[in-house]
């Protein structure tokens, strides 16, 4: 599964954008984080690696605003195990070990939609980092995602 990031502008909020496209494409979706408004929104959502190339297609030519999110990164030699990110994390990515070492679970975590961690760490021990990096290509008329990723 890879996660992507969609981004919905205020005159697209009403619109059932992601049951058209799992509609016509039959493709599970699964949604991870939604926040939307009438300011518009964002959706962090999964995706099978085998259609990844599709759905972002099928985004994109809604107007859909789509990007593959940034993952938190913890330093081991930095971080100081002072429990600062562990009291933000809205996911209960970030948890403590039985010697009160902090530990983090890549499934669990949203990653830039959130973010929290990453300014609470009083040693910068928390980046943000790319775990999908895509390189959107034009060819003709034909647009190839390559991903660092085995599809």
């Amino acid at each position: 599964m890879v996660r992507i990031l969609l981004r919905f502008s205020e005159k697209m909020v009403e619109q059932p954008i992601m049951a058209q496209v799992i509609l016509k494409h039959g493709i599970p979706i699964s949604i991870i984080a939604a926040h939307i408004d009438f300011h518009g929104g964002e959706i962090l959502a999964e995706v099978p690696s085998t259609d990844v190339e599709k759905v972002v297609d099928a985004f994109r030519e809604k107007d859909v605003v789509v990007t593959f999110p940034e993952l938190i990164e913890i330093n081991d030699e930095k971080c100081l195990h002072c429990g600062a990110c562990f009291s933000l994390c809205p996911v209960n990515a970030i948890t403590f070990k039985e010697d009160f070492s902090v530990t983090f679970d890549k499934e669990r975590c949203v990653g830039s939609p959130c973010g929290l961690c990453v300014n609470a760490c009083p040693v910068r021990a928390i980046r943000l980092i790319e775990r999908h990096n895509p390189l959107v290509q034009q060819n003709g008329n034909k647009k190839s995602i390559q991903t660092n990723f085995s599809i």
